[in-house]
Order: structure tokens, then sequence, then C-alpha cells
């Protein structure tokens, strides 16, 4: 039936004797059985070859026999080279060297040469008739690349479709996404015009024009290498199975015989056309070969752009595309900070398999378009069309519940959650995702879901990126925000002042240190600030001149400050370069286990050899304070304001800072009392015996450039 088909798509026409086959899907019909069934073909073929030689006259039984064993020889070769693989699809890139030398080239040779042989056995034809280096052979030889160049992959997709159904409308719902996914439907229409109007030239047989001759084959080459490069090979090649099909049977019309045009004219113009659609066929399919590979890839890599690889889930880019598909819907961000210690744990397979596990474990509860996304920084995203308390709540149970299995461990951790109800106001994806990811902090501490209410532009200066992006700035620039609260003494002494830092927003408020230096913390950025701190103090002490010679100053300094290996080089540098005298600066050093540290607290040796003082910061809040005040050697004692806040009140308080002062005593330590907000916890701290003393009664923090009035 296949080959029947085949013969009446096919054409041949007779001149000067020759019979020149044109267009000729008989043998590529064989090939594509052999490719598609391999052994299971040949039972076909033998019972076809018999009924053959029963129905056909000799010399068409003879063209039958050498196709069948042209056919068979190229596919013996050519599974043996390539395997089971050789039978997929055309249109593969690496099959395509194989395909065209075996099944083309090879396979053309051996039925052309067969093929003649036979005849000549036969004697169907006499030896001068039949020499293979005529004009009348190169016709034929050429026309039968062309036949099998397309006509093999054409009748493989045929008999496949009848084959596997289900493949075909898979083949089907590839030509749509090649369409869709390709140029606009204006090119395409334009494209589709122009091809129909070249074609509409060759066949209406009008002489009397030049396009109406096979000049117009010329155009043929670029306009369907257009559409092999932008729609691939499964698009193209069947489309031009149609077209050389027409040129074949319309070949009289763009090369009309006349009068004056000899019969040897007439055979070498379809020598050159025939060439010339050879040599275009074997063009269009190479390009279209490459192209369909080009535009998988490039699909394979929009795909790996839009996953996330570890888990295969879709990405933050994934869901960015998302949003704007689905307006109204909302976010919801889920988060286990244990996660990462069990990571580090159990190794980074343990994360990956963890989120699959999840993810498994929600699918259920997802509904209509709802879909889950993950990112390896900001946890597992959900976006919910019908997102309301209820259903916040109902995956929140859900979570609390969750097992995760492990190596005969049954774990279940605790989540946290927060979601936004609208993501349609959503301008900046990742912002919005970042402060998601912290809220699912506070719902852990709180055990219920947060949600989030996202500010407008501008209104949020407690936004962690708007603030990474002020203190960066404030480093950058050196312009942190100096206040000075005075340290006054009880007795005659010149009093001091201590450096208190704040950032500028873009509104003219201010952020304080509480806001800000956890997110240096986070950012390892401590030591910096630090530096830019006593860099700007510095240089404000160089420009007091020599009226405020003798001015002294207290900086805080982090305990992240001590133990960098350049600290001192830096200190030492700032002094020279600023010409200030050491004795007149302070250095507090908050009470922590970092003063336990050898460098730390070499690093404060050093600047005492220097010249400047050390202050301990915040003393008595530390879980050992006696013991570490036994070995320290720094010169000043502050009492923390904790327990001078309500020293008037609290005899415990009160007999506390008594014994810090003692130790001091005996330690020769200047001591500073904080927090000294009333007369009478002032005057009771004179009685005390307490030298220095720091709080909005004995004067409030000031910009540090009024100083100079």
């Amino acid at each position: 039936m296949f080959y029947s088909l085949a013969a009446s798509l096919s054409y041949s026409i007779e001149v000067s004797g020759f019979t020149l086959q044109l267009y000729d899907l008989t043998l590529p019909v064989i090939s594509a059985l052999l490719i598609l069934y391999h052994r299971r073909a040949l039972p076909t073929l033998a019972l076809f070859a018999v009924y053959s030689f029963w129905r056909y006259p000799l010399f068409e039984f003879l063209e039958i026999a050498a196709q069948i064993v042209a056919a068979l020889s190229s596919a013996v070769i050519y599974f043996f080279i390539t395997g089971k693989r050789g039978a997929v699809s055309f249109g593969r890139s690496r099959l395509t060297a194989q395909r065209i030398f075996w099944l083309i080239l090879f396979n053309t040779a051996v039925f052309t040469l067969l093929h003649h042989w036979l005849l000549l056995k036969f004697h169907i034809t006499s030896p001068y008739d039949a020499k293979i280096f005529s004009v009348a052979t190169l016709i034929n030889i050429q026309w039968m690349l062309t036949s099998c160049i397309t006509g093999i992959p054409f009748c493989y997709l045929v008999i496949r479709a009848c084959y596997k159904p289900k493949w075909f409308f898979s083949y089907l719902r590839q030509l749509k996404a090649l369409i869709v996914e390709g140029p606009t439907a204006v090119k395409q229409i334009t494209w589709v015009m122009m091809l129909v109007t070249i074609m509409y030239c060759l066949i209406i047989a009008n002489q009397d024009f030049l396009l109406f001759t096979d000049y117009s084959l010329v155009w043929l080459l670029p306009i369907m290498l257009w559409g092999a490069i932008c729609l691939g090979h499964a698009l193209i090649n069947p489309l031009w199975v149609f077209m050389l099909i027409l040129l074949s049977h319309y070949s009289d019309s763009y090369i009309a015989r006349s009068n004056d045009f000899t019969e040897e004219h007439y055979v070498r113009h379809l020598a050159m056309a025939s060439s010339m659609i050879a040599i275009f066929s074997l063009t269009i399919v190479l390009v279209g070969v490459l192209a369909t590979r080009i535009l998988r890839y490039i699909r394979h890599l929009k795909r790996v752009s839009l996953t996330e690889p570890h888990t295969g889930l879709p990405n933050l880019r994934a869901l960015k595309n998302d949003i704007p598909r689905f307006p109204g819907a909302g976010l919801c961000s889920v988060q286990c900070p244990e996660l990462n210690s069990l990571t580090q744990a159990h190794g980074i397979t343990f994360r990956f398999e963890f989120v699959k596990a999840v993810v498994e474990y929600l699918k259920p509860l997802l509904r209509g378009h709802d879909n889950i996304y993950y990112s390896p920084g900001y946890g597992i995203l959900l976006r919910l069309d019908d997102i309301n308390d209820t259903l916040i709540d109902s995956y929140y149970k859900a979570m609390s519940a969750f097992r995760f299995s492990w190596e005969e461990m049954e774990l279940g951790l605790n989540f946290g959650l927060s979601y936004i109800l609208n993501g349609s106001n959503i301008t900046n994806l990742s912002s919005v995702v970042g402060q998601l990811n912290a809220s699912t902090f506070v719902s852990l501490k709180n055990g219920r879901p947060e949600t989030l209410n996202i500010d407008a532009p501008g209104e949020n200066n407690n936004n962690p990126s708007v603030i990474r992006h002020l203190l960066q700035q404030s480093i950058d620039q050196r312009s942190f925000v100096l206040m000075a609260q005075p340290i006054v003494s009880t007795t005659s002494a010149e009093r001091y002042h201590e450096i208190l830092i704040r950032i500028k927003t873009g509104e003219n408020t201010l952020l304080f240190p509480n806001t800000f230096l956890p997110v240096a913390q986070e950012a390892g950025l401590l030591a910096e600030v630090d530096m830019t701190v006593i860099e700007q103090t510095f240089r404000f002490m160089h420009s007091l001149g020599e009226s405020h010679s003798e001015s002294r100053f207290s900086i805080n300094l982090t305990p992240q400050s001590l133990i960098k290996s350049d600290f001192l080089d830096r200190i030492y540098a700032l002094f020279a370069i600023w010409s200030i005298r050491p004795h007149r600066v302070i250095f507090e050093i908050i009470e922590s286990d970092i003063i336990d540290n050898l460098n730390a607290s070499s690093v404060l040796r050093e600047l005492r050899k220097l010249g400047c003082k050390i202050a301990i910061d915040d003393f008595g809040t530390g879980a050992s304070s006696y013991s570490r005040l036994k070995n320290l050697e720094a010169d000043i004692l502050k009492i923390d304001g904790s327990f001078i806040r309500n020293i008037v009140a609290e005899k415990f308080d009160h007999f506390i800072v008594m014994s810090f002062c003692e130790a001091a005593k005996f330690k020769n330590l200047e001591v500073v009392a904080e927090f000294v907000e009333s007369e009478e916890i002032k005057q009771m701290l004179i009685n005390m015996g307490i030298g220095w003393l720091q709080g909005y009664h004995t004067g409030k923090p000031v910009l540090i450039e009024s100083l100079k009035k």
C-alpha cells in the first residue's frame, strides 16, 4: 500500500527514448520501513518481492529488486555503525553524517549501479543506451539523491504515524510549539506568501516572463533556509517534500519544450535544475537539523534557567515570570532554620532530599494553578491563587505534622511560615522574598504564621536591604553621623566625650546602632564600621586645632576589630596621618568572651603601651565578670546602666555597684556610671565615690561638630 502510494506521488518523463525519473519516493519508502522495523520488515519485503514478481512487468520488478537490495544493504551497514539508536526520529544532528553517507549516498549509488546492471543482464536496454556516465543518468542520480534526502524522513514520518498515533500527536504538538515559539505571525505569514508566489511562478507555464522560468528556483534556497533556521527540520522537511512533488510534476512549466529549444538543451536545463534542487535539498536538510539542535538547546537553556538544578523545582526566575500571569495570587514562604545545622551534619544531599520530601508532602494541598518554587537561599515558596488566613492555617498545621525519614531516623522539624495576600503589588520580587524569609524566623519564634505587608518604595527604612545600602554608603563615603555624649567628672577633672554613631536616611531621619549594627555583623562589616568611626573621629580631632588640643574622646571597638591581623597597623597609620596623640583616645571594649582571646589581649596591651586608655563597657552583664576583672588589663570600668537605673530603689543594685567600685579601686581602675538619669542617682553615685558619670542628666548626646563652638 505504501509503495503504491509512493509510486503515485513519483513522476518520470520520456526524453529521446530515455526515462528520466524525477522525484521518486519508492526507494525512500522501502528504506524508511527498514529503519523503523529493522528485521521485522524482512518478511514483508520478501512477500512484496514475490508479489512484484507476479504482479509487475519484468523491467518494473528489476527496479523493485534493485531498490530492496540497495535499501537492505545500506540499512545493514548503517545499523552496524549506529546500533539501535539509528532508528530514532530524523533531525538528530549526531546521526546526520551516518544517514547522509549510508542512507542517501551509498543507497543511491548501489541502486543506480545495480539497476543498470540488471537492465543489461536481462537485455532490457542496450549497452549503448545504458551508459552510466550519460546526462540522463546524472539527472536520475541527482533526483534520486534529492528523493532520499527528503523522502526517507518523510516516509519514516508517515509510517511511524500509522504505527504509533501517540507519537504522531506528540509530533504535531512539537510543530505547534515551533510555530508558536518561532518568529512573529507577521513574519511567518510573509514567508508563506513568498513561497506561494515563487511556487506559482514555477508551476504556471508562462515563458514570456523570466520569473516563470527556472530562474525562480534560485529564490527558493534563501527563503527555505530562513524557514529551516527559524522553524527547524520537523516542519520544513514535509513542506519541502510537497514542494518537490510539485516541482517534479510541473517541470515542463519552468523548463518548457519549444520549437527553438532542442532536446539536448532541454536535458541540460533539466540537469542544471536537478543539480540545484539536490544541493538545495541537502543544504535545507543540514541547516534544518542544525537549527533544530540549536532550538532544542535554547529551549533546554530556558528550562534550566527556570529550574533549581538539584531539586528540579521552579526557581525564583520562574516565579517572577508567573506572577504577572496570575494576578491577585499570594505568596507563602516556608523555612526550616534547623535545616542548616542538619545539612552540616548529614551533607548537602540531606537538604535537597528534605526539600523534595516537603514538596511531595505539600502537593496534595495545592489547588487550581497553585505551584511550588524553591531557592536554596530562601527556602520553599508557594504561589497560591486563593490565599486566605484559613488556607494558610491549614498549610501551617500540615507542616507541623510533617516527618522526614533519613537513614533510619524520623525527624519532625519546626517550620516558620510567612505570607503576603496579594502579589500583584510586588515590584521587586527578590526584596519581597527576602522580607518573607525574614518573617519566617518571626513565625518560628511566635508559633504562628506571619503576614507581610509591602510598604511603598522609600517608606520602610527598616528594610534590611535599605539598611545594608545605607551602611555600605556610610562606610565608603565616611559619612556616619557622629554624636558626642559627655562623661563628666565628679571631681575637678576635665570631661571627655563618648562617640556615638547614627546613619542618616534619605528622609533625613536617623538610624540608631541597634538597627544597623546587626546588619553589619551579619555582613561581616563591624570591623570596617569601627575603622570608619575612628578615622572620622581623628579627622574631627585634627580639625579642632590647638584650642582643644587636650580634648579626649572615647571610641567603641567591637570584638571583630581586635582579631583582625592588620588592626594595629591601620590604627598606627591613622594616628600618624591625623597627628593625634594617643593619650587623647580611649577605646571602649564590650565585656565579652573575646577578651579571653590571646590575640585580642595582645592588641589591648599594645594600645595601652602606645598611650591609649582601655575602658570595659557594660561591665556586670557578663557571666563571669569578677573572674575577668581579676586578670583584666584595663584603665576604666564602665558599670552597665541596668544596675544604675534602679540604684536608689533597689538595695541589691546598690550593693552590686558598691562591690564593683571596691573591686575597681583595688585594681586602680577609674569607674564610670552609665544611665545617670536623675539628680538623686547622681548624688548617690557621688557619695559612693564614683569618679565619672554619664547619662541624660549630666549631658545628652549632641552632634560632634557642636563641640567646636
